[in-house]
């Protein structure tokens, strides 16, 4: 207790000493308030305002509160219209707000206030390569690259602006161009310490963009032929980037060669295969060398280390096996290739075995009989279900036989021969080469093939061989021919729809003007006709009855499919067989109405286009309409054929017919007989109205001799299908040849 008394006696004791020390001293006045020297303006005010709302769209964008901090950006710019930030930090939103327009728009903005904003500049460039407005981006990049100082203040910027640049340029094939802004850029990535400074980037990030940037130079200076440069750059990307080395060294063996020199190559392209490539070309590339040092003997062995090296490259295998029968190793070839199928079947397995075959000397014999061997493996019932290697196998077959000419021209002429004698080739493979047969345009072989299939048909496939062996027929139209197949068909086929054969047989009395037996066919036909066939055989009625010249039946006869007939596209059919038939009957006005009212529904139907466009031309009116419809059809025409198979490029040889006809008729004389010469060339262009306009224009020309020829091969053709005599066409066209023979003789 003594001892708290004193310590509280000694406080009181400092406290008032402390407070009469502090009296001797005097007093200072308090601060006075800020007076500003001048009122504040209203646009100072604004520019606060307008700082607050930035700092509020900021924090807003951080949280993910987009359209709030749209809103927060709005307002700053329209309380601070002086300042770009406002308008540029709206821009990554409205591109995350899929905006792309609004985000140009306002980006463009930015400039008009700042022309120095290198971001603005760099987005806006971005913006028009986005939108596909690739001119307008170069030009926003080399306008923002001359800043100035942008290397010096914004080099992470810059590099970036060169790169893209370059890219822009490169891709409208401005080499040079390209060259320079990619040099540009590789000068500022080659100074890592000073981007390092300027940005959250790494060492090694900056490095390996350096390397990517020296390989795009090294392709560049390949394009402009500059190997040299092509050369340095490619090793400048190999010192920044090591582990791409190896493809690089591929690059570089490639110039080397374009360079002959065949020894570097070869050293580089040895560093190359060190990475055990996967694909064929290095080393086809190699192999090709070695030949061209006349090192061949060392082909052989290389590529067995290479595969002892690399035993799961299949396509490591493959070359050896090949390069085995080049060195007249046959049996090593083939029993590579063998263990090879039995792994991986592949078309280019099969194609190098079957020309294996083929340089062997029995070539395709041993082909036939493989493929043959195959297929019954493949679709022998026995085997377990599990079992698919034998279905690969004949598919890869298929495929390579398919694709190389010579070596299915060579199994079908092989084939045709051997058919008599072997009578264990399976029906499979019988088909199998009658289709390449009718690929390669070889009927009698076609026919033979699918004759002998028919002999022992399978229940899934007779259909398809009927209908191939019909199809090769016509080809050749042979009439009777095709009346007997129909007749053993309807009585002998027990998975083949009858109305297959009663619309054969009746087209093929047709052909031979046997209009009764046709019409007696056709009505079997709709007799036995389900639903979904009876639009086809009505539709086949109605041109045998133009065949038959009888008009006024046919014309009945489409307009009763009109009221059997009304599903979505049937109107559509009858319509243009209509016009077919009014066609005939010389009623033009009533068959352009038909055509017309098709396009009215279908703008692009290519046959009417091309159908109206022709008789227009015919007829000597609307010229320009109708060169620009038949124009429309090749090009519809083209897209719809190239859309379904993509190497079906060629034209169609009657709308060719009719652009020529066209021409013709508008006095271009010339372009007509390109378009004609270019028409019966075609496939379906030995027609014999193609040939008669032919005619008439080498006869406009003054080239009677070859107006002459076309007009005799028109007559041939006329006669080969069964025209009447009194047809007006055929009279017409034997009344020219027999002027212009008069003509000639006369010279």
């Amino acid at each position: 207790m003594l001892r708290c008394r004193i310590v509280a006696a000694c406080c009181f004791m400092v406290l008032t000493a402390h407070a009469a020390w502090a009296q001797n001293f005097p007093r200072e006045d308090s601060p006075k308030p800020f007076q500003p020297e001048r009122p504040t303006t209203r646009e100072e005010v604004d520019v606060r305002q307008a700082l607050h709302f930035y700092t509020l769209g900021l924090l807003c964008e951080k949280d993910d509160r987009l359209l709030e901090a749209i809103k927060s950006f709005e307002e700053s710019a329209r309380l601070n219209p002086k300042a770009a930030s406002p308008l540029m930090a709206q821009v990554p939103i409205l591109l995350a707000l899929e905006r792309p327009t609004d985000a140009l728009a306002l980006a463009k903005k930015a400039l008009d206030i700042d022309p120095n904003h290198h971001d603005a500049w760099f987005a806006v460039a971005r913006l028009h390569k986005t939108l596909g407005n690739f001119k307008e981006a170069r030009e926003s990049l080399e306008k923002g690259l001359a800043v100035r100082d942008l290397k010096e203040s914004h080099p992470e910027v810059a590099q970036q602006m060169y790169l893209d640049l370059g890219h822009l340029l490169e891709t409208d094939s401005d080499w040079k161009g390209a060259i320079k802004a990619l040099t540009k850029a590789v000068q500022i990535l080659d100074r890592p310490d000073m981007l390092l400074d300027h940005g959250n980037f790494s060492r090694e990030a900056i490095i390996a963009r350096s390397a990517d940037t020296y390989e795009r130079l090294g392709t560049l200076h390949r394009k402009t032929k500059k190997l040299d440069e092509a050369m340095a750059a490619y090793r400048e990307a190999i010192k920044r980037s090591p582990e791409s080395a190896g493809r690089l060294h591929f690059r570089l063996a490639q110039i080397a060669l374009e360079r002959n020199r065949q020894e570097e190559a070869l050293v580089y392209l040895d560093q190359y295969l060190l990475q055990r490539p996967v694909g064929n070309e290095p080393y086809d590339l190699k192999i090709d060398l070695l030949k061209h040092l006349k090192r061949t003997n060392e082909i052989v062995p290389w590529l067995e280390q290479s595969v002892q090296i690399d035993p799961h490259n299949l396509t490591l295998k493959l070359t050896l096996a090949k390069q085995y029968g080049e060195a007249g190793k046959g049996e090593a070839a083939e029993k590579l290739y063998r263990t090879l199928a039995d792994q991986s079947p592949s078309e280019d397995l099969y194609r190098d075995l079957f020309r294996l075959f083929k340089d062997q000397g029995k070539g395709s014999f041993r082909t036939l009989a493989l493929l043959n061997d195959t297929l019954a493996k493949a679709n022998d019932k026995a085997e377990p279900p599990g079992t698919r290697l034998a279905g690969q196998q004949a598919k890869a077959m298929i495929d390579a036989l398919r694709d190389d000419g010579d070596l299915s021209k060579d199994l079908v002429r092989i084939a045709f021969w051997q058919v008599e004698r072997d009578k264990d080739i399976r029906y499979e493979t019988l088909h199998l080469l009658a289709v390449l047969a009718d690929k390669h345009k070889k009927n009698e072989e076609a026919e033979k093939f699918y004759r002998e299939a028919l002999v022992r048909p399978n229940v899934n496939n007779e259909a398809i061989l009927y209908g191939g062996l019909l199809r090769t027929l016509w080809k050749v139209k042979k009439y009777d021919e095709i009346l007997r197949v129909c007749k053993e068909g309807r009585g002998k086929s027990q998975a083949t729809n009858r109305i297959l054969f009663y619309i054969d047989s009746a087209k093929a009395y047709s052909q031979l003007n046997r209009h009764p037996e046709a019409f007696a066919q056709v009505d079997l036909a709709l007799k036995n006709a389900g639903d979904r066939d009876r639009f086809t055989v009505r539709h086949l009625k109605v041109r045998l009855h133009l065949r038959a010249e009888q008009y006024d039946k046919a014309e009945a006869e489409c307009k009763d499919m009109f009221k059997e007939f009304t599903g979505p596209g049937d109107d559509l059919e009858v319509r243009y067989l209509l016009s077919n038939v009014y066609s005939a009957m010389k009623k033009s006005a009533q068959s352009e109405e038909q055509l017309q009212e098709i396009l009215k529904v279908d703008p692009g139907n290519v046959t009417a286009n091309n159908d109206l466009g022709y008789l227009w031309a015919d007829q000597g009116k609307n010229l320009k309409d109708a060169e620009e419809m038949i124009r429309r059809a090749l090009d519809l025409d083209k897209k719809q054929r190239t859309m379904a198979s993509p190497d079906d490029n060629l034209d169609h040889a009657a709308y060719v017919d009719s652009l020529g006809w066209v021409l013709f008729r508008q006095g271009k004389v010339e372009e007509a007989r390109r378009e004609l010469e270019r028409a019966v060339k075609l496939p379906e262009g030995d027609d014999a109205v193609l040939w008669d306009h032919l005619g008439d224009v080498y006869f406009r020309l003054n080239l009677m001799e070859s107006a002459q020829t076309a007009w005799e091969r028109s007559i041939r053709l006329y006669d080969e299908e069964g025209r009447r005599k009194k047809d007006d066409r055929y009279e017409e066209v034997r009344r020219k040849l027999q002027r212009t023979k008069q003509r000639v003789q006369g010279r």
